[in-house]
């Protein structure tokens, strides 16, 4: 989906459905792009910013959205967040861009200062669609953004990935971060 505002400038939100069974690393990032995507719509119908949603399979699913959106996602986005793992409450993750200093890392940086828990991992760190993104030549300003990070809780991956994992709190810290 796109919201379009006055510029073509965009912020960029996406995330996957390609884990169906698992809770927090696949149904939360979902849930919070939609919210995000009412939010904006409710709250910002003359931005200046256009704003840009995406779900897709992770990994084949981004690449193949780049393969058909590339030119304009890099003539235009100025900003982005890859959502995944976004509905436990037990810590929050900030993993960088490729190079570290995009308006989107500086952005989750400001958001997280004084929350507790908050970790911040490098690109070298990364593993969900951060890396297509951000990849040499493609470069987007875009970081990944979990509560606990992907592979550092004990259900992830795992039958016990389910609503036991996902809170309100969880969530909602989330959609405040973002």
């Amino acid at each position: 989906a796109r919201v379009r505002g006055t510029s073509d400038d965009e912020v960029f939100f996406s995330s996957y459905v390609c884990h169906p069974s698992m809770a927090n690393n696949e149904l939360s990032g979902p849930v919070l792009v939609l919210a995000l995507l009412r939010y904006v719509k409710k709250n910002f119908p003359n931005s200046r910013f256009s704003y840009r949603f995406a779900l897709v399979p992770e990994t084949i699913g981004s690449l193949a959205y780049l393969e058909k959106h590339l030119k304009e996602l890099k003539n235009r986005t100025i900003c982005g967040f890859s959502l995944s793992c976004v509905g436990d409450d037990r810590a929050f993750s900030h993993v960088q861009s490729r190079l570290g200093s995009s308006l989107a890392d500086h952005a989750l940086e400001a958001a997280l200062i004084g929350l507790p828990n908050s970790r911040k991992y490098s690109f070298l760190e990364r593993g969900s669609d951060e890396r297509q993104y951000c990849a040499p030549g493609i470069d987007l300003p875009l970081a990944g953004f979990c509560r606990t990070k992907y592979g550092e809780y004990p259900e992830y991956h795992t039958s016990a990935d389910n609503f036991d994992v996902v809170t309100a709190q969880g969530l909602q810290g989330s959609f405040e971060v973002m």
